[in-house]
């Protein structure tokens, strides 16, 4: 069985149900780009964890995390050793946070920049095709 719906099929939906084929083409579309999302989503994570440990860092994040670390370490110099299992607990939560946080950004610029060379490929096959 096929899930693969065509603009003809949508159209037959449309007249079936008597729903304009304009508004039936416009939901078509949204379920089209709903589910390109959902793959390229899937692709972006598989991305991800194949290659994520080849993600250069730059020089501003490097400076940002060793700030970080000196402010970790003077502030668990002063702390006892209930508060600084607290500290650890609190750290190790943020990094998840962090990791989670650096997960969605980078699956929604994988999308983003699919869309865009996408509209780059139209763009460049209109031009192409101008008479």
């Amino acid at each position: 069985m096929s899930t693969m719906v065509t603009a003809h099929k949508i159209a037959e939906i449309a007249k079936s149900h008597r729903v304009s084929l304009d508004y039936a083409l416009k939901f078509g579309a949204a379920c089209y780009d709903a589910g390109m999302v959902e793959v390229l989503k899937g692709v972006a994570i598989e991305v991800l964890a194949r290659e994520g440990n080849n993600i250069e860092t730059s020089k501003y994040t490097k400076e940002r995390r060793l700030a970080v670390e000196e402010k970790y370490k003077a502030l668990k110099s002063v702390l006892n050793e209930q508060e600084k299992q607290l500290l650890e607990d609190f750290t190790d939560e943020l990094y998840a946070l962090m990791a989670a946080e650096a997960e969605d950004h980078f699956v929604e610029g994988f999308i983003h920049g699919y869309r865009y060379l996408k509209l780059l490929s139209f763009t460049s096959y209109a031009d192409y095709t101008e008479e």
